[in-house]
């Protein structure tokens, strides 16, 4: 399996600010952060090393796991808005830099990159891990104004795996929405100037 890749699809933000912009990404760094930790959660619990190891190594990952960078954005489309992004490997890389900080004995390391290693290039291993993963994180997670409609996922041609996150609007926001949100660019405030300028002349 090689990497991991998201694409949100909303159908009708066609007008989107930086606020909305951005509190749609920063929700779903939050999921994909999630995503991330239990798979680095997984292979720490299924690893050979001791009890106490585990403990230390999930005890130094836990803070650490919420600053790496999540993913990174390949492409943004509009019409509706489309935003697909390529999920990190930042935190296996801080789980392997981690275990070599916290293991004593050189051979338990060289087993543990070993096992990463395998992991990672197992074609089935990590896809159904991260599936239970993604299935796990989004039935339990809340998105405030949005609706998840579905989660698609698929392998594709070149080995990676693409999870498609299609999401709404809920209709009450959508009304708001409707209703008050207006584009800010120098033709409307132009046309708003010009109409206020009627109406202070009308009533000179």
């Amino acid at each position: 399996m090689k990497d991991i890749y998201f694409k949100i699809y909303h159908p009708t933000l066609d007008l989107v600010s930086d606020r909305t912009f951005r509190s749609i990404l920063k929700k779903f760094s939050s999921v994909i952060r999630e995503i991330q930790y239990q798979e680095v959660m997984v292979l720490v619990n299924q690893s050979d090393l001791s009890p106490s190891e585990k403990q230390s190594i999930r005890d130094k990952l836990k803070g650490k796991l919420n600053h790496i960078d999540a993913y990174y954005i390949e492409k943004i489309e509009r019409g509706s808005i489309t935003i697909t992004g390529l999920v990190t490997t930042a935190a296996l890389g801080l789980l392997a830099v981690t275990v070599g900080e916290s293991v004593k004995e050189a051979w338990k390391k060289s087993e543990f990159h070993k096992s990463l290693v395998e992991y990672l290039t197992m074609d089935l291993t990590r896809e159904k891990q991260i599936e239970r993963n993604v299935d796990r994180v989004f039935e339990a997670w809340n998105f405030d104004g949005f609706v998840l409609e579905s989660v698609e996922k698929e392998q594709m041609p070149d080995g990676s795996i693409e999870i498609a996150i299609n999401i709404n609007t809920d209709p009450w926001l959508s009304k708001h929405i409707e209703d008050n949100l207006t584009r800010d660019d120098v033709d409307t405030l132009l046309a708003q100037l010009n109409d206020e300028i009627k109406k202070l002349e009308k009533n000179a």
